[in-house]
């Protein structure tokens, strides 16, 4: 994976999400894409104390009063139907987080919908390099 790409797009993140005071930003590709790096590197650009990890296991990371990092892969495979993925998610308290001043990186967001999110799509290229489409 090309970590200068995955930096750049990460301080650019960052700086969007600085001028909106936060935001949610949905990370989605394929299994090893590259979302935890992109999220963590997001991660260092908003807090350069924080050292972020993944939190497949703990679903939400805190690293300070207004910056999350939720992994919603465990939830996705227990939950397959729609209905049930979108009560577990509400039920671990990540729509708590989503509010102004906040910034939210999920992974595995499956079909959820959060208004004004930031869509990132991470692709993997046959020759393993990625791409990285943003709306």
């Amino acid at each position: 994976m090309n970590q200068n790409l995955t930096r750049t797009v990460a301080k650019q993140l960052a700086h969007r999400l600085r001028q909106s005071n936060g935001g949610v930003v949905l990370l989605n590709g394929p299994m090893g894409a590259g979302k935890t790096t992109l999220a963590a590197a997001i991660v260092k650009e908003l807090d350069p104390t924080a050292v972020p990890c993944s939190p497949t296991f703990t679903i939400i990371n805190q690293y300070n009063d207004h910056l999350y990092h939720a992994d919603l892969y465990r939830l996705l495979a227990d939950y397959p139907i729609n209905l049930d993925f979108e009560r577990a998610v509400a039920n671990v308290g990540l729509w708590d987080l989503t509010v102004p001043g906040n910034t939210v990186l999920i992974e595995w967001p499956g079909t959820i919908g959060c208004p004004d999110a930031i869509n990132v799509t991470i692709k993997v290229k046959e020759n393993g390099d990625r791409e990285f489409i943003i709306a």
